[in-house]
């Protein structure tokens, strides 16, 4: 991808046929070209709202839940957020105290949220949310018709007792609902996710079985993988998952286009990965759907296992928190203490100035 420096952003230059330094500060409209290797730490709409204070209300966000409002006994949902809650018999899904606590940052308010897995012998277990982004179950829901971009960052934190064990996590795809029995997303074991009018794409965690140590990563269903199971991309910077701590993950998600005279679907879809506000996957030529009004329109927030080992009993379940949940049009980045893009830019000029200062002409 090609990027265009601007004077601004060049921190430090060539000064008497010597380079002194080379580092970029992004000083491009937040979420300009977040995944480009030229700005791994690229400035986005959490900068501008500092502890995330307003950033529900922010040009380009779509949703937004702290779960500050949930009810009092942290179990009953906004009637405006998430469409449902995802449990069985073995599992719940709460709003309960705590905040964010990640790379010096303290987070917002005085709740999380917590979902709560446990063994029950010949049974799965699934807890969390779930949010439509557009029509979803029919046509005429009167939610739009989607998204072909989006981003997703939130906050989540495995508890200290969690261990590495089969699981699947969030995802976010989309239906097409002018097809009859069209699957739901989440369907897994169909290899032509378009005979069946669906997409999705999985982020959750990956690690050897009872392993502590953890990395995020994601399992797609794409036009192109090569069998009825999700693909697992590979990771271009691996970066450690940690139980007991707070990571901030942000995903994003680009559909192809699909050309409009030929019906063709040009493999010029993309989904990226940050954790912590550093790139860890991007993977190009990528296509979701072959028909232009199949968007993405679901997104959950959840947690899904294939049968929990017995450790994880109903007084010891596995547990992970999440907070901070931002949807949005561009990149949305980890939660800032202060107006990075205004301090950012701020020292690029500064910087700038006082490499070329200002006098006489000659």
């Amino acid at each position: 991808m090609k990027t265009t420096i601007k004077p601004a952003q060049k921190a430090f230059m060539l000064l008497s046929g010597v380079v002194l330094w080379t580092g970029v500060f992004w000083t491009g409209a937040p979420g300009t070209e977040p995944g480009d290797p030229i700005s791994p730490r690229a400035i986005g709409i959490a900068a501008k709202y500092p502890n995330d204070i307003g950033i529900g209300e922010a040009p380009g966000v779509i949703f937004a839940d702290n779960f500050e409002s949930w009810g009092g006994d942290g179990a009953t949902k906004p009637a405006d957020k998430w469409h449902g809650i995802r449990m069985n018999e073995t599992s719940r899904t709460r709003a309960v105290p705590g905040n964010v606590s990640a790379a010096g940052v303290q987070g917002p308010g005085g709740r999380i949220l917590e979902i709560g897995c446990w063994h029950e012998k010949g049974k799965s277990q699934v807890g969390g949310l779930w949010l439509k982004l557009g029509n979803y179950n029919h046509s005429n829901e009167g939610l739009g018709d989607g998204y072909d971009e989006l981003y997703v960052r939130y906050y989540v934190k495995f508890d200290e007792n969690y261990r590495a064990v089969r699981n699947h996590g969030s995802n976010l795809g989309g239906r097409d609902v002018t097809m009859k029995d069209a699957a739901w997303v989440g369907m897994a074991g169909i290899q032509d996710v378009s005979t069946r009018g669906y997409f999705y794409s999985g982020l959750q965690p990956w690690g050897e079985e009872g392993s502590r140590e953890l990395e995020m990563g994601f399992y797609s269903y794409h036009l192109d993988k090569k069998g009825p199971w999700g693909e697992n991309y590979e990771v271009r910077r691996r970066i450690p998952i940690r139980v007991g701590m707070w990571h901030c993950v942000e995903r994003h998600m680009k559909l192809n286009s699909v050309d409009r005279s030929t019906g063709e679907a040009n493999a010029d879809g993309l989904e990226e990965l940050w954790i912590d506000g550093e790139l860890s996957i991007r993977k190009e030529g990528l296509r979701f759907r072959r028909v232009p009004h199949l968007r993405i329109t679901s997104f959950s927030l959840e947690t899904y296992y294939h049968g929990l080992p017995e450790e994880f009993g109903l007084a010891n379940p596995i547990k992970v928190y999440f907070d901070n949940v931002v949807i949005a049009r561009t990149y949305v980045g980890p939660i800032a203490t202060k107006d990075l893009e205004r301090g950012f830019k701020a020292k690029a000029v500064v910087a700038t100035a006082a490499i070329f200062p200002a006098g006489p002409s000659q």
